[in-house]
């Protein structure tokens, strides 16, 4: 190992690939942190807004019923049809995890927050639409892209020509007639160059992520299964480089064998994995969605048609808007959009909850078929770590939905009874806590991909172990 480090340090080949790779991790976790700082700071700054509006929603309803004030017909804190709706909304957010810098993940097609109404979930969770040609061309340069993507070209820039070189410049020969045993010479020569990379690979990020965000220092588990992930990772490709020097080709040949398998395994097979899913589980069309949800809507809205055209008894009379023995007369208006919301979260509730189920469907095939390209299990797992992942979005999805179901069933009979909002029921109002997932989930995802990812790394070392016998060192 001392000599082969001397070796690759006086050819530079380490130096050059050593400080590419520091250069691309570097960038990656500038993205990252400054990328989860941003959306940290956004989501501050809502629960700040979300406060000082509920804040101010209160006192406003003091100098309401204290006189000093005329309700306004459209930002009423009396009203629950008002306070249900947009103007007492808030939002449901979810954090960022500790290791979230190091792979982004989904959250440039997935909102982190949402604000719950009333309204059905179809307003709120699929307003953005993931289809939009801008929302797929947009991403981010991560540290999880450079280790999936980046980290086994490098390892095939120092190691395409581990065994081939030495036989091609007739120095094998001198090497194998001094007591050391070919597979030693193997063994020395990886250890080097994984040494080196995953020191990188590894090392770095922790520090960095130690320095940048403190919080990370509380994942201890999350960490640790990252950072076997990672080595699990390049041990196949180093156990795939071993294999394809112990057929004894030349380095032209195995540079070249090493390449196409990256095309496949990285490139080709997670979209030939995506599309078998997409075949064998296909989700219901988003077109059909939102064309259901049209034609739900244009029935709720003529059926309370002749609601929606009221008069406004209030105009000219604000004395209509305040609350009398904790009652509260509501407008025509808002009442035909609470029953028309109403409708359509009825109607289109089956709906969603088969797009839903198909999705986890099309999830499950996807885990269970990813060990056709190691790449896949490692960006999977990592998200996953990360807390960007499918399974972590879906919890947060669990979670609001529990806080709208809480949300409706606190304002549906306060506007069904004309019943108005007062000051002691303000801390009633429902609110969003978020709660983390079980850290036993963690284990179950990562130790199956570390399996993943180990198995056929194995297979391929008995092979580079079996054709090592028989290799022709001339």
């Amino acid at each position: 190992m001392r000599q082969e480090m001397r070796l690759l340090l006086a050819e530079r080949s380490l130096w050059l690939v050593s400080a590419l790779f520091l250069l691309l991790i570097g960038y990656a976790l500038y993205n990252g942190v400054h990328q989860t700082t941003l959306r940290d700071r956004a989501q501050a700054a809502i629960t700040t807004d979300d406060a000082r509006t509920r804040a101010d929603q209160l006192s406003q309803l003091g100098r309401i019923m204290a006189g000093r004030e005329v309700p306004s017909p459209f930002q009423n804190p009396a009203d629950p049809a008002r306070m249900g709706g947009g103007f007492g909304a808030h939002h449901a957010l979810m954090p960022s995890a500790p290791l979230a810098p190091v792979a982004l993940g989904q959250t440039d097609l997935f909102p982190g927050q949402f604000k719950v109404t009333y309204q059905s979930k179809i307003h709120f969770i699929h307003a953005n639409d993931i289809e939009n040609p801008w929302h797929l061309l947009s991403g981010h340069f991560d540290l999880a892209f450079v280790i999936v993507y980046l980290l086994p070209l490098l390892i095939f820039a120092l190691s395409y020509n581990l065994l081939s070189v030495e036989r091609e410049s007739g120095t094998l020969k001198l090497l194998l007639s001094q007591p050391l045993a070919l597979r030693t010479l193997v063994l020395g020569k990886v250890a080097v160059r994984a040494g080196v990379l995953l020191g990188l690979a590894v090392l770095v990020p922790l520090g960095v992520l130690l320095l940048a965000r403190p919080e990370s220092a509380g994942a201890g588990t999350s960490t640790l299964w990252w950072s076997l992930l990672v080595g699990a990772y390049a041990l196949f490709w180093f156990a795939l480089v071993v294999a394809v020097n112990a057929f004894g080709r030349s380095s032209a040949s195995n540079a070249m064998l090493l390449v196409i398998s990256w095309v496949v395994l990285v490139l080709i097979a997670p979209v030939l994995l995506n599309l078998g899913v997409t075949a064998a589980s296909p989700a219901p069309s988003r077109t059909e969605l939102a064309t259901r949800t049209r034609m739900v809507t244009i029935e709720a809205m003529n059926r309370y048609s002749k609601l929606l055209s009221a008069d406004y008894r209030h105009i000219g009379k604000p004395e209509v808007l305040l609350p009398k023995d904790g009652k509260i007369e509501m407008s025509g208006r808002a009442l035909a959009s609470y029953s028309i919301q109403k409708q359509i979260d009825e109607e289109i509730q089956p709906d969603l909850d088969r797009f839903d189920a198909q999705h986890a469907r099309q999830q499950q095939l996807v885990a269970r078929y990813s060990l056709l390209s190691p790449a896949a299990v490692a960006y999977e797992g990592m998200t996953a770590l990360a807390g960007t992942g499918a399974r972590r979005y879906a919890h947060f999805h669990d979670l609001m939905d529990g806080h709208h179901q809480a949300w409706k069933k606190f304002f549906f009979p306060r506007i069904d009874g004309g019943i108005a909002i007062t000051e002691a029921d303000f801390p009633r109002i429902p609110r969003f806590v978020w709660t983390e997932e079980d850290a036993r989930l963690i284990d179950r995802q990562a130790f199956p991909a570390l399996l993943k990812l180990v198995m056929p790394s194995l297979l391929l070392l008995g092979i580079a172990a079996w054709r090592l016998r028989s290799y022709p060192v001339v």
